[in-house]
């Protein structure tokens, strides 16, 4: 464990550790994430309100161990297990049957918290002087939001689209600082389009040579059609991604410097809930002692 990391229990323990909590909390919440116990609190008290207070939240350390322990979990209290939707998300490809799964309709739960709604909150509580009204347009916020939805949706289209053909070929682990440049001091690091098709070019080459080109650009045509409705802010990483590319947006707005997990405890408490309809409805039907099959 590295200085300042946050202590976690391991999968095994987490699993038992739940039963300690059922005195003092309506639920037991698995998810897959280390060290994000706080945003994640923060965030579904938020969703629940009245419902009740949840104390803890039991991370699993990985995907697979959420589903493993969703397979496997037979006990009669109330217990919601939480998934990330990444690439499949993309590619249209669900974790479907099983008991109180829940798999996000996004890459990730850090891509709810990217929303014009925290960002006002987090420049007008830097300023102390800018009112709500004036912090960010409507207008700025769409033309910040532009090159994600152009650049970053065709990226991640190529990730997802190497995740079927070869799997253990980098993609999202490239992480923002891979496509990112800083042009001056004053404007700070932002996207940079030839790194961006730099990365989708090398990519597609390492499939092509496994697969040839034509079937490469099938799985890529697939992908796309698969992927048309969904949203940028939906299918691009927030974790690798949204998240670091909007800390750099609210410096350069004069936010200053915080660590990842600050700002992500902050975003938590501001983002609008609109877009975790879905996570509140399987929350109140777990809460009120129902089931329901992940889809």
């Amino acid at each position: 464990m590295s200085v300042g990391e946050i202590p976690s229990w391991s999968s095994p323990a987490s699993e038992s550790i739940g039963l300690f909590y059922r005195q003092l909390q309506p639920i037991e919440i698995y998810v897959e994430d280390s060290n994000s116990e706080a945003f994640y609190l923060e965030l579904i008290n938020r969703i629940i309100g009245k419902k009740g207070k949840i104390r803890k939240v039991f991370p699993l350390h990985g995907r697979s161990h959420v589903i493993r322990f969703c397979e496997s979990y037979n006990h009669n209290y109330p217990a919601l297990f939480l998934i990330d939707g990444d690439l499949d998300l993309i590619s249209g490809v669900r974790e479907v049957g099983k008991q109180n799964l829940h798999q996000l309709r996004a890459y990730c739960i850090e891509n709810y918290l990217f929303c014009l709604s925290a960002v006002t909150e987090l420049v007008v509580e830097a300023s102390g002087r800018i009112e709500r009204e004036n912090a960010i347009s409507a207008k700025e916020w769409a033309e910040f939001l532009v090159p994600i939805e152009v650049n970053l949706r065709e990226l991640f289209v190529i990730f997802a689209a190497a995740k079927v053909c070869k799997p253990e070929l980098k993609t999202v682990r490239h992480g923002l600082t891979s496509i990112i440049t800083q042009r001056s001091r004053k404007s700070g690091a932002t996207l940079d389009v030839d790194k961006i098709n730099a990365l989708i070019l090398s990519i597609a080459q390492s499939c092509i040579a496994d697969i040839g080109e034509e079937r490469w650009r099938q799985i890529v045509t697939e992908i796309g059609e698969l992927s048309k409705d969904l949203l940028a802010v939906d299918m691009v990483s927030g974790k690798n991604f949204l998240i670091p590319l909007l800390d750099l947006y609210l410096k350069s707005r004069g936010c200053g410097n915080t660590s990842s997990e600050s700002l992500m405890f902050r975003l938590a408490k501001h983002c609008s809930l609109e877009r975790l309809q879905d996570l509140k409805d399987s929350l109140y039907i777990v809460l009120r002692g129902g089931r329901f099959t992940s889809q």
